[in-house]
């Protein structure tokens, strides 16, 4: 773990000196982070739009049916590593 954390730090930093222009190449750091946090958001927004259509039909409690593709898998691995499962 403590290698992982190492291995992040000199990224974060300088994500970190981009967003604060200390450099001449914030504004393009700052359009490539918000272009990456919107896909982001969109990849998402469309996975969890099309697992609500295709379950409309079921009861809230209903377990997930046995044919789930690789996106309900992903958005079920999302969803347990947000709630801490």
């Amino acid at each position: 773990m403590r290698r992982k954390v190492l291995a992040w730090t000199p990224f974060l930093g300088s994500l970190l000196l981009l967003s604060l222009a200390a450099t001449p190449y914030s504004r393009t750091a700052d359009a490539a982070l918000i272009s990456a946090r919107l896909t982001l958001l969109i990849v998402l927004s469309i996975l969890v739009l099309r697992e609500r259509w295709r379950n409309r039909h079921e009861s809230p409690g209903k377990a997930a049916p046995a044919g789930s593709d690789v996106g309900d898998r992903f958005l079920q691995r999302c969803r347990r590593w947000y709630r801490g499962e």
